[in-house]
């Protein structure tokens, strides 16, 4: 926790932070300082969230792009195989 809260620019000791958890006597801007540093965090841990989240859509939809690319690709040559198919029987020797 003292990691994530040097992230956002509290520095208090992990040693510290354990004796405030078990009911050590903290001051008003140590208090203020946790209070800060977990609102900080959970605001960063939402944008995380919320930046994976559109990590995933956009593959998603990258990959749903891709499919209908190859679904157009096959049928394509499906329709050439056919023509030159029927094309060929058409002009026989």
């Amino acid at each position: 926790m003292s990691r994530r809260f040097g992230d956002v620019g509290v520095v208090i000791p992990a040693t510290r932070l354990q004796q405030i958890a078990k009911g050590a006597f903290a001051g008003d801007a140590e208090l203020t300082d946790v209070s800060f540093a977990l609102a900080a965090t959970e605001i960063e841990r939402e944008q995380r969230h919320a930046k994976l989240r559109r990590s995933k859509r956009r593959a998603v939809w990258w990959l749903l792009v891709a499919g209908l690319i190859l679904l157009i690709l096959t049928s394509l040559f499906c329709m050439a195989y056919l023509f030159f198919g029927l094309a060929l029987q058409a002009y026989s020797y």
